[in-house]
């Protein structure tokens, strides 16, 4: 587990790997856990070091210190500092894998612990796994020498004066308490960003600099931060000031105390302290320090025009503002279930909570694809628009144009915040993804770039360029840009998942499985990657795998229009399978959660030659065909799949010439970002059912050159080749589709054909 501690370690893994073969149960491994735990001193409901995935596996959660010795191979390495002698048959390559200690010392004791009281059999795991922390060891170095480091720099505004506020350092001993310590800087961060001069450290920026100073120093933000790494850390992102607080309690008060020092100089500017009889105090004191924060960053007198106040404009209950961070943080990730959750719970605790109400609402039609439910929330917000300050009044202004699907006006609202807060890196990201859906891709790139400028270290403007590039068939861009946004955002699931969504398009399969596996041990049930690992498993031939994830994903997700994208992709499978009664089944499941959406039935009728009912439900597809029935995540769907459907239509009615020209003009638009198909064969799939072969051979071809393993291209290309007499170009397809399909399900139609076809062409006399 802690060689594989960036990943979750499933149950059926443990068992394979240290039992192989031999019979034993569950509990086996819930017993071993368990003696670890102990010998460890962890807590399963508060864990240190292992963390229980229910009905799933564990994960190694600890930070993890690996030092290798300078003794050489096959001497002694030295004794742990105070440990004694070192453990027998012990590597010499690593003196320590200090799992969850503060220091050197506390790594020893924990070690010797560890040692004399775990059973012999545990003691040979606990050795291999120091001997696989060298292994380890040597990937990290030569990860960080070649990874790239950006640096995160405050822009320089003439007139403004740049601040950085640190993490506060719990003094108080009471764990319930810990959440404060990035709850203040949020605040103040929060609160101080409204002064018309004052530029803050965003709380991303902050934790990428401070997750940084961990790794050179080893001491958590939390356990309090020394002046001499504060001061470090503000002078490298060009900020003027740096503050540092910390907290504790007296009796039933809260003492917070900061200091605001000059970054150049080192010099103490303030010092301040303030005595809070209730945590709901809290908001409202804040509201009183920054302003004279701000003063001593020598800010002009006009600021203090700030006439909306943190308590004011957002909440003056402690608890809702803490429930709305969270959630706010989560519906950024794409985790929506879990933000609209603690989203609810901040307005159930303050009703008049406006931001609360156009979170949720951003949640549901902004981040999800579900914007009839956003619409209430998003309205309540307006309605309460009194309380806003005129910056997050503008935003939910353009979130409730996505929710009514009035992309033109998001985009005119959207500019209007940059070009009015220029600094407001969400806004950059939510017009790219505007700009996007509307297929104007090169502006969406410049758009990307200017958030950059402004910040560099903003994850998800790195995801929307990733998209873009995906869009344009730029496949090592986007991969690039979609490695930095993990770079960025390591533990955040929808990081690896677009990282995912760049390996698949680009017919990386292997690696976009294991990304999409890294997102679900980060989150079980971030729906993005469960249905994201189903697509790659049916590009790959992989069926029954793909029906699994489709099947979790129709349980997992909790919106109405999931469902009805789990049953298509079900449809499809079954489909392809030729289970055409599940299939139908699927289908009628899909347009039951959807009403537009009867493409799987359509395509079923026809296939069935039942020409009234498809009459039937060819007429409702083209009644709904305007509003699609699967809107995109804030901003307006793919138009490619219409075109396609279109196209397939034609096709099956006889109408060649038609359908030609509706694949044709699929083509001319974006693709989907993701999904089963991208339909980039469909042009050249209607050629070689028209047995236009000398147009269907280049189509496949100038697929193949952007994808070699684009899913059966290879295997139509070899029909082609069959159809032409070109036995050797035929022969080599086929060989070729096999090998990408080798993981394939053995009783997969293409799979057997090809065989089939591969041993007639093998057996032909050679001419």
């Amino acid at each position: 587990m802690v060689e594989r501690r960036q990943r979750l370690i499933t149950k059926d893994e443990l068992i394979e790997n240290f039992w192989q073969g031999a019979t034993v149960t569950d509990n086996a491994v819930v017993q071993c856990i368990k003696e670890i735990r102990k010998a460890l001193g962890d807590d399963p409901h508060e864990p240190r070091f292992i963390r229980t995935i229910h009905k799933i596996g564990y994960r190694f959660v600890a930070n993890v210190v690996e030092e290798a010795l300078a003794a050489e191979a096959g001497h002694p390495g030295p004794e742990i500092a105070g440990a004694g002698p070192p453990f027998a048959g012990k590597p010499s390559g690593v003196e320590a894998i200090a799992v969850g200690a503060r220091t050197k010392a506390d790594a020893a004791a924990a070690i010797r612990s560890l040692h004399s009281r775990l059973k012999p059999w545990l003691r040979w795991i606990v050795l291999g796994l120091a001997a696989a922390g060298g292994i380890v060891l040597a990937w990290s170095v030569l990860h960080d020498s070649t990874a790239p480091r950006v640096e995160v720099t405050l822009p320089r505004v003439p007139g403004r004066k740049a601040l950085a506020v640190m993490y506060f350092e719990n003094q108080s001993a009471k764990p319930a308490l810990n959440w404060l310590s990035e709850g203040l800087a949020d605040m103040f961060i929060t609160d101080l960003a409204r002064f018309d001069n004052v530029t803050v450290l965003s709380r991303q920026q902050l934790h990428l600099l401070l997750m940084r100073s961990v790794k050179r120093n080893g001491h958590k933000p939390q356990d309090g931060i020394h002046l001499d790494d504060a001061l470090d850390i503000a002078r490298k992102s060009h900020a003027d000031g740096v503050l540092l607080g910390t907290y504790q309690t007296l009796g039933e008060k809260i003492l917070i105390n900061t200091r605001l020092f000059e970054t150049a100089s080192g010099q103490l500017l303030t010092a301040d302290q303030v005595a809070v009889d209730q945590p709901a105090d809290i908001l409202a004191r804040i509201d009183l320090l920054s302003p004279k924060l701000a003063a001593y960053l020598g800010t002009t007198p006009l600021d203090m025009r700030h006439q909306t106040g943190l308590a004011e404009a957002m909440t003056n209950n402690l608890e809702a503002y803490r429930y709305y961070s969270l959630g706010v943080s989560k519906a950024q990730a794409f985790q929506n279930a879990q933000a609209i959750a603690l989203l609810r719970k901040a307005v159930q605790l303050d009703p008049k909570f406006a931001m609360a109400y156009a979170r949720i609402g951003y949640a549901y039609s902004v981040t999800d694809f579900v914007p009839e439910k956003g619409r209430p929330f998003l309205a309540q917000a307006i309605q309460l628009s009194d309380r806003l300050t005129p910056k997050d009044r503008l935003f939910v202004t353009a979130w409730y144009a996505i929710a009514r699907q009035d992309y033109s006006g998001a985009i005119r609202t959207l500019q209007q915040i940059v070009d009015q807060f220029p600094l407001e890196t969400e806004a950059y990201t939510r017009l790219a993804r505007l700009l996007y859906g509307e297929e104007r891709p090169q502006e969406t790139i410049a758009v990307v770039r200017r958030g950059l400028a402004v910040d560099p270290e903003f994850g998800d403007l790195y995801n929307v360029l990733g998209v873009c590039y995906l869009g344009l068939g730029r496949y090592d861009e986007a991969i690039a840009a979609h490695q930095r946004y993990v770079q960025l955002a390591p533990a955040e699931p929808n990081a690896h998942d677009s990282l995912g969504m760049s390996f698949q398009q680009a017919g990386r399969y292997e690696r976009a499985t294991a990304e999409y596996s890294a997102a679900l041990a980060l989150d079980p049930e971030f729906e993005p990657a469960i249905i994201h690992l189903g697509d790659v498993y049916f590009q790959q031939g992989r069926y029954r795998d793909a029906l699994r994830q489709y099947q979790r994903y129709i349980l997992v997700t909790g919106a109405d229009t999931a469902r009805a994208v789990g049953y298509s992709s079900l449809a499809r499978v079954y489909w392809r399978q030729r289970d055409f009664s599940r299939a139908e089944q699927a289908a009628r499941n899909e347009t039951r959660y959807a009403k537009g959406a009867v493409w799987s039935e359509l395509l079923l009728a026809l296939q069935r030659g039942e020409t009234a009912r498809a009459a039937g439900l060819k007429g409702r597809f083209l009644k709904y065909s305007q509003d699609v029935p699967y809107p995109g995540r804030g901003s307006r769907d793919e138009r490619r799949s219409y075109e396609y459907y279109l196209g397939a239509l034609a096709l099956h009615e006889k109408q060649p010439s038609q359908a030609i020209a509706h694949f044709q003009a699929a083509l001319h638009h974006l693709p989907p970002s993701s999904g089963l198909d991208l339909y980039e064969d469909c042009l050249a799939n209607a050629y070689l059912e028209l047995a236009r072969l000398d147009e269907a051979i280049p189509e496949y071809q100038r697929i193949l050159r952007f994808n070699p393993n684009y899913p059966l291209a290879q295997y139509h290309l070899a029909q082609a080749y069959r159809q032409k007499g070109e036995t050797e170009q035929a022969r080599a397809a086929y060989e070729r589709f096999l090998q990408i399909w080798k993981d394939a399900d053995a009783d997969v139609p293409e799979v057997v054909d090809a065989r089939s076809a591969l041993l007639a062409l093998s057996e032909r006399p050679q001419t």
